[in-house]
């Protein structure tokens, strides 16, 4: 269970470590999760991944000059 709170630095978890044998799982498990809590812990993967800018394209717009080779290699091929 110790191990699940990987969040947790060695120094967060010590005392618990420590006082194992005098614990039951339940007061573990409260005590570290308090830890967490008290550390600001945020669990919450939207920082963590960078989002990236959405790219679209118009394949009917013939118009658009920018548009990669590709892009350009579809329109003709349909046509």
């Amino acid at each position: 269970m110790i191990n699940s709170f990987c969040m947790l630095s060695e120094e967060d978890k010590k005392e618990v470590v420590d006082n194992i044998a005098t614990y039951s799982l339940d007061e573990i498990e409260a005590k570290l999760s308090v830890i967490c809590f008290r550390n600001k812990v945020n669990f919450s993967l939207d920082e963590e991944v960078e989002e990236e800018a959405n790219l679209t394209f118009n394949l009917a717009n013939s118009e658009e000059d920018s548009a990669p080779a590709w892009i350009k290699a579809i329109r003709k091929n349909s046509k």
